[in-house]
C-alpha cells in the first residue's frame, strides 16, 4: 500500500500567516530598494540585504547626508557675520567722517588751527563718502569682505593715528579719527578670526 502524496491534499493555510509573508515581501522589496524608513522594518533584514548589496542603498546616502548637514560647523556663519558688521560699521563712520568735512570744514579748520580750504575739504569729504561706501556695499557679501578688508583698514588705521595728535586740542576730531581706528582694528581682527576657523576646517574636514 502506497502512502498518500501530500502534495496531493488540499492544505488550508492560516490567513495571519499569508499576511505576515506578504509584509516580510513587501519589507524586502523595500530595503532591496533602498526606500524603507529606519526602524520599520526587522534590523535583521536590513543586514542580510546589505551583505548581498555592493552599493550602498539611497537611503544610506540620505541618511549620511543628513547627518553631516546636522553635524556642519554652524557657528563659522556668526564669525562671519561679524566681520561684516564690522566693516559695515567702517563704512559708514568714512561716510559721516566725509559728510562732516564738507558740511563743517571750515568749523574742524578753525578747531584746529589751520587755515580753511574749501576746496580740499570738499573732494576729501566725497573721497570719504566713495570709500565709505564702496566698504559699507562690500560688507553686504562675505565676498566683499577682502575688499572692505585691503581698502578699509590701511585708511582705518592711518586715521586713528593720525586723531592720537588731536587729543586735548580738538576733541571731536579725536573722537571722529578713533571710531575709524577702532573700526578697522575691530575689522582685522573678526576678519582674520573668521578666515582662520573657514581654513582649519576645510583642512579637517577634507571632501
Amino acid at each position: 500500500m502506497t502512502s498518500p502524496d501530500p502534495y496531493e491534499a488540499d492544505v488550508a493555510f492560516d490567513p495571519v500567516e499569508i499576511a505576515a509573508a506578504a509584509r516580510l515581501d513587501d519589507d524586502i522589496a523595500a530595503v532591496l530598494a533602498g526606500s524603507a524608513r529606519p526602524g520599520s522594518v526587522d534590523p535583521d533584514l536590513v543586514v542580510l540585504a546589505n551583505a548581498f548589496r555592493r552599493e550602498p542603498s539611497a537611503s544610506t546616502y540620505a541618511a549620511v547626508e543628513r547627518r553631516v548637514a546636522e553635524a556642519r560647523p554652524r557657528d563659522s556663519r556668526w564669525r562671519w557675520s561679524l566681520a561684516q558688521v564690522s566693516a559695515a560699521v567702517l563704512g559708514i563712520v568714512l561716510v559721516v567722517h566725509g559728510v562732516v568735512n564738507m558740511v563743517a570744514g571750515e568749523w574742524i579748520s578753525t578747531s584746529l588751527g589751520e587755515p580753511y580750504n574749501q576746496h580740499a575739504m570738499i573732494d576729501g569729504g566725497l573721497a570719504f563718502i566713495a570709500i565709505g561706501a564702496a566698504i559699507a556695499v562690500a560688507s553686504t557679501r562675505r565676498r566683499g569682505l577682502p575688499l572692505a578688508v585691503i581698502v578699509g583698514v590701511p585708511l582705518g588705521l592711518v586715521m586713528g593715528g593720525r586723531g592720537v595728535h588731536e587729543i586735548g586740542v580738538f576733541a571731536w576730531g579725536a573722537v571722529a579719527h578713533g571710531s575709524a581706528g577702532l573700526a578697522a582694528i575691530v575689522l582685522l581682527v573678526t576678519y582674520l578670526i573668521a578666515w582662520r576657523y573657514s581654513h582649519r576646517r576645510g583642512r579637517e574636514e577634507p571632501v
